[in-house]
């Protein structure tokens, strides 16, 4: 599981402003130190995280943002599995329609491995998992405002 200490910018409704504290997750196997998109940043340095119901939370509270595994492989399935596979299906079809012209049968197969390739990406989008939010470590969960005393 990949998860990543946070602290709580601001609060708006659902909407949270987040500042991601350390320079990488924790847990995470990916090796990228950090360098991933998984929690990419505004130009402010802000992470903007759309909590599924109201949280009471207060600016300068810490938490953890986690991923679980099978959430990371499929996205990563998502970006590039698809593609590969759009890749080869793609070749494969431009190889069957120039299989009656020798001499466009090249062209017609780097053609279908593009297009397969590409429509593969399009269909795709990279959608990235959603993060759950967690209390830091020690912390009590954040409450919904309708559990506020």
């Amino acid at each position: 599981m990949a998860e990543r200490e946070v602290e709580v910018v601001s609060s708006r409704g659902r909407q949270l402003q987040l500042r991601l504290l350390g320079d990488q997750c924790a847990g995470c196997q990916g090796g990228c130190a950090g360098r991933c998109s998984l929690f990419a940043t505004s130009a402010a340095g802000e992470f903007t995280f759309d909590a599924s119901d109201e949280l009471a939370v207060r600016p300068g509270e810490r938490y953890r943002l986690a991923l679980d595994d099978d959430a990371l492989r499929r996205a990563a399935w998502q970006g590039y599995g698809r593609a590969l596979l759009g890749l080869l299906l793609g070749a494969l079809a431009g190889y069957a329609v120039g299989a009656p012209w020798p001499a466009a049968r090249d062209a017609l197969t780097l053609l279908g491995l593009l297009s397969g390739t590409f429509l593969a990406v399009l269909a795709s989008k990279r959608h990235l998992p959603a993060p759950r939010l967690l209390p830091a470590a020690g912390a009590t969960p954040p409450q919904r405002e309708s559990e506020c005393p």
